[in-house]
Parts: C-alpha cells; sequence; structure tokens
C-alpha cells in the first residue's frame, strides 16, 4: 500500500488509512461525514429524527475548562448532543446515584472517568459539539422511578442524537476506542531492471453489509453482543463505528469507510427500519420484527428482567406502523404467526436454556425464556398458505413502570382451538429428543422444547391427589427420562399439509389455565379426532 502505485498492476492501490484513530486525519473523515449528512438534500430520512421535545433529561457538558465536566438538566431548551453505544462489562463502576447526583451536578472529574467515557468527551469535544449523553452518568442508577423514565425513552434519545459513538470492539468501559491501529507490512522490492519499490500491505477489510432480508451489522466485536445496542444502532440517525481497523460511518442514507471514503448507497443500519416501517403491509412490518427478534435473542443482558425494555424502542416503532397492541414481544394482529416461535436446537448439552428464577414474561412470549429464537417464517412458496386453526377471544399483557412496552407481570390469552391430549417422552438418551405419542398420528412427533424439561405434580383440580406434570427445567436441574399427559395445540395449517402447533401443561400458578413448553410441527392427519376447545395461556 503506498500513495504512488506500484509497478505490478495485480497488486492493486489501497488506499492509506491512519495509524491512530484518534488522528486529525480521522476527526476530519468524521466531521466530513456528518456535515454531508446533514447538509445534503438528498439525506431527508437522517433528519426524520425525534422531534426535539425529547431531550434527555441529563446531558454532561463536555465544554468547561480544564477537563471540567458536569451533569446538566436543559429542559425546554433544544441542543445537539453525541450518545455512546458501548458494552458495560466489568469496567469501572462509575455511575450516577442518588448519592452523589449533586456533586455530579457540581463537577465530574476526569480522573474518576474510565478510558472509554473519557474517549467519549474527546469524541464529542473534535466534532465541535457541547454534549454527551451516556446511560451509566446520565440515569440515577440506584432510582428505579427515573431508570423507567428514562428507559421509556431511550428509543427517542438515540434517535434525537446528532450522532452515535459506536464503541465496537471495546469489551467495557476500561477500554480506549481511541487507539492504534495495526501496523502495516513494510515490504521492499525491486522491479526487473533494478528499481527500488517500497510496498506497503495491509489487511483487506471485511465489510459485513446489511440487508432487509437478516439485518446483519457490518461490523464484529463485543458490542455486537449486547442486546441494548440492537435498537441504539438501528435507531440512531449517524453511526460512528470505532473498529479495530478503521473508521466507519453510517446513516439512514449512505454508508462510509476510511478505507473507502465514497458515499456507498448500499442498505444500512440506521435505514433499515424507517424504510420497511413506511410500508402499509403490515405482514412485511411483522415479518421484519421476526427477524429483529432473532437477532435480538443471540444477544446478552447484563439484567435478566431488562428482557423487553431493551427492544421496547424498536417495539415503539413497530406499534406506530401498525397500531397493533403488543404482548410482551408479540403482536395482536399477528398474534398466530407470533405463538409460532421455536427456541434454536442445542444439541451439544441437555441443560437448555433454564427457566428463570423470576417472572418475566407468559409462557407464550419469547421473551420467557433465554435462548436463541426462530420466529415463525412464512412458507417460501408462493403456493403454499397458511390457514389459522384458533380464533383469539382475548389477549393481555399487564406492564409494570412506566414503559408501556417494557416489563409485565403478568399477561395471558383466551381462546379456541384444536386440542388433543398426548404423551411427551423424554427418553433414556437425550440426544433422541423429546417426543410426542398422540392418538391421531401413528408416529411419534418431534418436539421443540422452550428449555430443558422436568417432570413435577401439581394439585389435581380434580380431586385430593396430586397430578403428574412436566415444566420448564430451573438452574441446577439435568435432564432426566419421563412419560406425562400434556396438550398439543394446532395453531395454523399449511395448504401442502402440514400444521404447527404448541406443547401445553397444566399451569401451576393460575388454576384452569395451561403454560407453554414446546412446540411441534407434523402433518394434518394429527387434526383426525381432534376437537376445538377454549383455553387460557397464560
Amino acid at each position: 500500500m503506498a500513495d504512488q502505485r506500484p509497478p505490478w498492476p495485480t497488486l492493486g492501490h489501497a488506499r492509506r488509512i491512519p495509524i491512530h484513530s484518534g488522528s486529525d486525519e480521522s476527526f476530519e473523515f468524521a466531521r466530513n461525514c456528518i456535515k454531508d449528512c446533514k447538509s445534503n438534500p438528498k439525506h431527508g430520512a437522517c433528519r426524520n429524527s425525534s422531534p426535539n421535545n425529547t431531550l434527555p433529561t441529563r446531558l454532561i457538558d463536555v465544554q468547561g475548562k480544564d477537563q471540567g465536566l458536569k451533569l446538566v438538566e436543559l429542559e425546554g431548551k433544544k441542543v445537539e448532543y453525541v450518545t455512546l453505544s458501548y458494552c458495560w462489562g466489568r469496567g469501572s463502576a462509575v455511575k450516577t446515584t442518588s448519592g452523589n447526583l449533586a456533586e455530579m451536578r457540581e463537577r465530574i472529574d476526569w480522573g474518576t472517568l474510565p478510558a472509554l467515557f473519557q474517549d467519549a468527551v474527546t469524541i464529542t469535544r473534535r466534532l465541535n459539539i457541547r454534549y454527551l449523553w451516556i446511560d451509566g452518568l446520565c440515569i440515577i442508577q440506584d432510582d428505579k422511578g427515573d431508570w423507567e423514565t428514562e428507559s421509556a425513552r431511550m428509543s427517542d434519545i438515540y434517535e434525537a442524537s446528532y450522532v452515535t459513538i459506536a464503541a465496537d470492539t471495546c469489551e467495557d468501559n476500561s477500554h480506549f476506542c481511541l487507539a492504534h491501529r495495526p501496523k502495516r507490512l513494510r515490504l521492499e522490492h525491486q522491479n526487473t531492471r533494478g528499481k527500488a519499490f517500497t510496498i506497503k500491505a495491509r489487511k483487506v477489510l471485511d465489510h459485513h453489509e446489511a440487508s432487509e432480508e437478516d439485518l446483519a451489522f457490518r461490523v464484529q466485536g463485543p458490542l455486537r453482543a449486547r442486546a441494548w445496542a440492537l435498537q441504539e444502532n438501528v435507531l440512531s440517525p449517524r453511526i460512528l463505528h470505532y473498529t479495530e481497523t478503521e473508521l466507519t460511518f453510517e446513516c439512514r442514507s449512505t454508508h462510509r469507510c476510511e478505507c473507502n471514503p465514497s458515499p456507498s448507497q448500499k442498505a444500512t443500519t440506521p435505514g433499515l427500519l424507517p424504510k420497511l416501517l413506511s410500508t402499509k403491509r403490515h405482514p412485511k412490518v411483522f415479518g421484519t420484527w421476526h427477524r429483529i427478534v432473532a437477532q435480538y435473542t443471540l444477544r446478552k443482558l447484563t439484567v435478566a428482567s431488562d428482557k423487553l425494555p431493551a427492544i421496547s424502542g424498536i417495539a415503539k416503532k413497530v406499534q406506530a406502523a401498525t397500531k397493533s397492541a403488543y404482548l410482551a414481544g408479540l403482536w395482536r394482529d399477528n398474534l398466530v404467526e407470533d405463538l409460532l416461535w421455536a427456541s434454536a436446537p442445542h444439541l451439544e448439552s441437555p441443560h437448555i436454556a433454564p427457566r428463570l428464577d423470576g417472572y418475566r414474561a407468559p409462557s407464550f412470549s419469547w421473551a420467557s425464556v433465554d435462548t436463541q429464537i426462530q420466529p415463525f417464517e412464512d412458507c417460501k412458496d408462493e403456493d403454499v398458505e397458511l390457514s389459522p386453526h384458533i380464533s383469539i377471544a382475548r389477549a393481555s399483557c399487564t406492564v409494570f413502570g412506566l414503559n408501556p412496552l417494557g416489563e409485565v407481570t403478568d399477561g395471558f390469552i383466551d381462546l379456541c382451538g384444536p386440542v388433543a391430549e398426548a404423551t411427551l417422552v423424554a427418553p433414556e438418551h437425550y440426544k433422541f429428543g423429546y417426543q410426542l405419542m398422540t392418538t391421531g398420528c401413528g408416529a411419534a412427533i418431534d418436539v421443540s422444547p422452550d428449555s430443558l424439561l422436568v417432570e413435577d405434580a401439581i394439585e389435581n383440580e380434580t380431586g385430593p391427589h396430586q397430578a403428574t406434570t412436566v415444566r420448564r427445567g430451573k438452574e441446577g436441574e439435568s435432564y432426566k427420562p419421563f412419560k406425562v399427559p400434556v396438550w398439543c395445540l394446532s395453531v395454523a395449517g399449511y395448504s401442502c399439509g402440514w400444521i404447527s402447533g404448541l406443547v401445553l401443561t397444566k399451569s401451576s400458578q393460575v388454576r384452569g389455565a395451561y403454560e407453554r413448553i414446546g412446540h411441534f410441527t407434523c402433518g394434518n392427519d394429527w387434526l383426525i379426532g381432534t376437537k376445538k376447545q377454549k383455553i387460557k395461556i397464560v
């Protein structure tokens, strides 16, 4: 790699990249990208952000002298601010609490800030912006009410930001994102005439293109594994990705990188949702939601109860587009398809996704388990149609806190559909998987369990003795063979002759209700002899 083209055309010619992400060249690249985005008439989507009345309650004022910083409250003012997207990890525990709030308003000591926060301040200043938002400092961490208020506005906070700093390769806030990049390889060569040439080479940089189909993100690193970061990336109008090798920029209209600063018109992460939600075709919107959920459930949360709040910003956008009621990750107007999620198979260990110790979501919601989810997908064959087998009478969830799309305390679905009793078999060896034995189908039916399943006993509704049942496993429980009665609900059928449904067990929490424990698919001969019943799933 060199400013002068090499004498060997097959080697190609790569653009020189600064050796440090905090160089003047890198900051000039960042400022130029943002300037073009904000001034370019073709970037209308980038300016169509949340209204300015969604200003965060608190911001960090970075304009003080001698590295002076402080928390400020600017209610009613319209200002530009930068947001930080990062991994909490095991880094510095510096944060704003009820005990130090007054002190943080007076002064934030630069020396107490972890490396990443210091870099975020530096970047904000070099972009000529006065205010910075970092969740750990701008939300009172030990105040549940403040956290609920601010987390409910999280989507607006990122959507209205000037730009988001994405610390993609930092495992936690103790790492600098402004750092030296891998050294270039220096090679000395001579051509056939004996003339000496110095060639500088670097690794070819891999860009992961975003697309409407898979919502893949173009950068790799620890931040991609963080659940909260998904909606921070999707909702931000502009993002500066600080990676190990270069600085990349994306907005709702274009993508640029230091190795190729010319604007690319390919799909970008911030541009995916506005484009898809502008359609009047609600099935396409719900299909996009399914793909987002599949990506989201690959990611990790530090706090288990954040499962629904951490995706509530995207849910807010889907609800605005569809006007559909939200049911702990599912949509009332798409409930047949939404119910047909399945846990991704875990073939290496029987200890699959043990259920949570506390309540987080009703059993019919994917948010009730901690595992990768495979949402329902339409059949690729356009000639195959899906027909609902259930009718929904009522469906509701009780919201906890101030975020209407956040945590819930309970939920239920009252429906009517084909139900059949069956025997769920956990064979001697786990590798053979759970199977259903029914009178309507000669062969055993494979089951996709929501988690590890264990035999249990609950109070018998019709007598003094306990009834044998099955439930999702808890942490520390192990796989054991069993044969227990369960109930199978056919949710929908395909015109090609297949049906998809849920495996249910009697609820130990709500008398007369059922809880979901798995998903099944089989031939429609299973429906022979089944009767429609009214049931409640909790």
